[in-house]
């Protein structure tokens, strides 16, 4: 009997989402060639062993092919950015641990994802409502980042966005130094710098921030500067204002130490013996003393103005007859120097919520100025009226005018329109007017042309829907009285 050899192989390759089942079938004869009988039985079984591989690797690769698919289309949706994307974990054992992975995966970048959401609005809105500026610049000088009120305080023009360059932020050169290099160098920069255009002055701190890129994991390899711009423009005004102060006070008080310094020497040296020029010299010396004594109280009086520590005692008060009052001291002053003294006032006017001594002191420097600026013959005159929610005070006159560069400055302590500061006075009187106006919320203002006069006007504000009369008022008060 002939031997016949008969070896068999079979490959099941799965792969994708699909299968593929392979059946080789070697027959080698070895020796006599078999019968045609025997091989027609071999090749019957061969082609019955083909088709059950061919069935069960069909069969496996179905099984498979479609989770596969499942996690296949899951991780496309996640790549895009699709991260509710969920997988059923139906399938096999391997099937489920990769669906329970990619399940997983998913939802720990959507809570990453909400959390820097969360920071990044975080960091956004503390950056626009800062009052510093905060810039980020690279070395190549693009502004990466810019809060408003780094473009508000460098007067950046309309239209800039992060990513232009930062010569067209601020062309200030010692802005642009600061900057690029701190960026290019890696080291800490400080400078103070005024911008010419809007008379800013600015302090430009920038911090290199290479560290921070690299853990960012920004791709390419560059230096940024993180810039913190200061405005020290009300600090900077507020040191000149103590200066000016203080130069201003010793000016005016020099001047009657001087005169009782000179006065004193020379009673020293006999003038004690001549009793009609020793009285004469004794009253510079006092006179000088009282001018030393109100500018000293002028000041203390502007100290707490300014600092908000001087009381306010308000009562309701008829702006009308507090005008009457005043007019009426200082009519003596007016007839000796020859100056008319008018006052016009409406009736029925809505009192006003006021301090008495407050609002009187300003009457009376307005009314002081006025008639040290109105010569012999001229005419000071003093209005008390009422306009839609306001009470206004003005007082004119006819003198010599306020010369326009001086107008801007009238309110300013220890300013004098008269560069020889002969017509007396401390120069405070119009600054504390101006401070206890605006304790009551009042505006004052002033217009003037020279050779014709000025006009000072105090607007007091009335409270919306409260306007008693004084009739009212004075009804109201005697009925509380009776009460009583």
């Amino acid at each position: 009997m002939k031997r016949l050899s008969f070896r068999t192989r079979v490959a099941l390759v799965a792969s994708g989402g699909g299968a593929l089942a392979a059946l080789v079938v070697g027959a080698y004869a070895a020796g006599v060639v078999a019968g045609s009988g025997e091989g027609g039985r071999i090749m019957g079984a061969a082609a019955g062993i083909a088709l059950l591989a061919g069935a069960a690797g069909w069969l496996a690769a179905g099984r498979i092919a479609a989770p596969v698919g499942r996690l296949g289309a899951a991780g496309a949706r996640v790549i895009a950015g699709d991260l509710s994307v969920r997988v059923s974990t139906v399938g096999p054992p391997e099937i489920e641990h990769a669906s329970e992975a990619i399940n997983r995966l998913a939802g720990r970048l959507q809570e990453l994802l909400q959390v820097g959401g969360y920071e990044r609005v975080r960091l956004s809105s503390v950056l626009n409502t800062m009052t510093d500026g905060v810039l980020v610049v690279d070395d190549e000088g693009i502004v990466e980042l810019a809060n408003p009120a780094a473009l508000a305080m460098l007067d950046v023009p309309a239209g800039f966005r992060p990513g232009d360059r930062l010569v067209t932020l601020n062309r200030d050169h010692e802005v642009l130094r600061v900057i690029m290099e701190c960026a290019a160098e890696g080291q800490p920069r400080h400078g103070q710098v005024e911008l010419l255009g809007s008379r800013r002055f600015l302090s430009v701190v920038a911090v290199p921030l290479t560290e921070g890129v690299a853990a960012a994991g920004i791709g390419r390899d560059r230096s940024l500067a993180l810039v913190l711009l200061s405005d020290l423009t009300e600090m900077r005004r507020i040191e000149n204002t103590r200066t000016e102060f203080v130069s201003n006070a010793s000016h005016e008080l020099r001047t009657p130490l001087a005169v009782i310094r000179a006065s004193a020497e020379t009673l020293e040296m006999g003038a004690l013996e001549d009793r009609e020029a020793a009285a004469g010299f004794l009253q510079r010396i006092g006179d000088n003393i009282g001018r030393m004594d109100r500018i000293i109280g002028d000041m203390l009086e502007l100290s707490r103005l300014e600092s908000g520590e001087a009381p306010m005692h308000l009562i309701p008060l008829d702006l009308g007859e507090l005008a009457a009052g005043e007019v009426e001291q200082f009519r003596p002053l007016a007839d000796r120097v020859g100056v008319a003294v008018d006052l016009e006032r409406e009736q029925d006017l809505p009192l006003l919520t006021a301090d008495l001594e407050k609002v009187s002191q300003i009457l009376s420097n307005l009314l002081a100025n006025a008639l040290n600026a109105t010569g012999h013959g001229g005419r000071v005159r003093v209005t008390v009226g009422r306009v839609p929610g306001q009470l206004r005070l003005v007082v004119s006159d006819t003198g010599r005018g306020i010369e326009t560069e001086h107008l801007p400055h009238v309110f300013e302590r220890f300013y004098k329109a008269d560069p020889s500061r002969t017509h007396g006075g401390s120069g405070l009187g119009l600054a504390i007017s101006k401070h206890i106006a605006q304790a009551h919320g009042a505006e004052i203002n002033a217009e003037s042309r020279p050779g014709e006069g000025a006009t000072f006007t105090v607007a007091f504000p009335l409270p919306t829907g409260f306007d008693p009369r004084p009739e009212e008022a004075s009804a109201e008060h005697g009925s509380e009285a009776g009460g009583q």
